[in-house]
């Protein structure tokens, strides 16, 4: 009987001591946390990324990739437009640059010259279109030609002001109110003087001995006048032109 209560209270004893270490660990356990809370083992470092997409630093990360509307990388500047001066091929070699600053009437512009050229350079110059007459303007009291503001709406409307056009001479440089006497052509190749004849705007005219171009222009109004374009036709009807 005795040994049995001894072997109780070793038992016992055993449990007691058992729960007292249990009891140390776990009190050591919190002391070793921060402000006294335990610590959670952490994951491995990953870069931050905010919820709306990736960083600042990974987006650096990411391989340049070309964009439709994107700059183009470092280097070679892409292939633009060609230079406005380039001479396009229906224009005479001996034809010189100029920009448009206004048009006066139907066979008349104002340009600017382009340095070192026939024409002086540094100011508007009036210039009349070769082997061409348009309808007159009112002026002085008198009313307009028939057809003179329709020509120059439409001289207008093939070189604007601003516009680059190309001039070419002949062989008497300016008329007998030194105007310098040109034909002219648009930046994309048109010759100005034959699309107005052709339209039935102007007449043929030639003041020897500048007939360079006139043959052309006297084809075109032949034709405009079997058509009957515009001061042929019924825009100045009944009015007969000689």
């Amino acid at each position: 009987m005795l040994n049995r209560q001894r072997t109780a209270a070793a038992v016992v004893l055993a449990l007691v001591l058992a729960t007292a270490v249990v009891a140390g660990l776990a009190v050591a356990n919190l002391l070793e946390g921060r402000d006294g809370w335990p610590t959670v083992a952490s994951p491995p470092d990953v870069p931050a990324q905010d919820d709306d997409g990736p960083t600042e630093a990974s987006m650096d990360d990411t391989p340049d990739r070309d964009t439709p509307d994107g700059d183009a990388p470092d280097g070679d500047a892409p292939d633009g437009d060609a230079p406005d001066d380039v001479r396009p091929p229906a224009v005479p070699d001996d034809a010189e640059p100029a920009i448009v600053d206004g048009v006066v009437d139907g066979d008349t512009l104002r340009v600017i010259a382009e340095p070192g050229g026939s024409i002086p350079s540094g100011g508007s110059i009036r210039v009349r279109l070769l082997n061409i007459d348009a309808p007159e303007l009112a002026r002085d009291g008198r009313p307009d030609d028939c057809g003179g503001p329709e020509a120059r709406q439409r001289l207008a409307d093939l070189v604007g002001s601003g516009d680059l056009v190309w001039m070419a001479a002949d062989r008497e440089d300016r008329d007998r109110f030194d105007r310098p006497l040109r034909a002219v052509w648009t930046d994309d190749g048109d010759f100005v003087n034959e699309r107005l004849a052709g339209d039935g705007l102007v007449d043929a005219v030639l003041f020897a001995p500048n007939d360079r171009f006139h043959d052309r222009i006297e084809a075109a109004v032949a034709t405009a006048r079997t058509d009957g374009r515009g001061i042929w036709g019924p825009l100045c009807a009944p009015i007969t032109r000689p």
